[in-house]
């Protein structure tokens, strides 16, 4: 990694116009890094985006019960809402992966928090009705860009993937007496 790359976020130097750019020319172990790095982030942006939707999921339910006029409290729903066996987005349909830091949950929790802060999360029932839907539209463009930045993620650590299995590739290829 060049100097100029240090002391930026992560997500950052990944997603920097430079970071895929003369992949055939990096060094095998440059281009495992990235592509190790690219994992990294791909692992905390899917964190970031489940605590988003249980979040959105809660607080369409509080707005879904209003419409309905539902008097259970939000407490005695929840595992109701949160236990959904639908997929909420698109599946690469690769093993979950549960090697994130503890440091990188816990940004994600702090980000999500700080987005939620000034809409009393907390308690959604006590939310007027126009609180409620700006709660949900804020974490609705939140979870938006964050699914952007994952795929973007998602694609450069593929490229970086299949860079090294062509490298590999190659090098079974060139020892072949054929």
């Amino acid at each position: 990694m060049t100097d100029q790359n240090q002391g930026r976020r992560r997500v950052d130097r990944i997603l920097a116009a430079d970071y895929a750019q003369r992949i055939g020319e990096l060094e095998l172990d440059e281009v495992r890094s990235r592509r190790d790095e690219c994992l990294a982030e791909r692992e905390y942006l899917s964190y970031l985006r489940r605590l988003l939707h249980g979040r959105l999921e809660i607080l369409r339910a509080e707005a879904q019960a209003r419409k309905d006029g539902t008097e259970i409290p939000l407490v005695d729903r929840l595992a109701t809402i949160l236990g959904s066996d639908t997929p909420i987005g698109p599946s690469r349909g690769e093993a979950l992966r549960l090697g994130l830091p503890e440091e990188e949950m816990n940004n994600a929790r702090r980000r999500v928090e700080r987005l939620m802060a000034s809409s009393a999360f907390s308690d959604p029932e006590t939310m007027d009705d126009e609180t409620l839907a700006r709660a949900i539209a804020a974490l609705e463009e939140e979870e938006q860009g964050v699914s952007e930045v994952r795929r973007t993620v998602m694609d450069l650590h593929d490229l970086f993937q299949e860079e090294i299995k062509l490298r590999y590739k190659g090098s079974l290829g060139s020892s072949d007496p054929a």
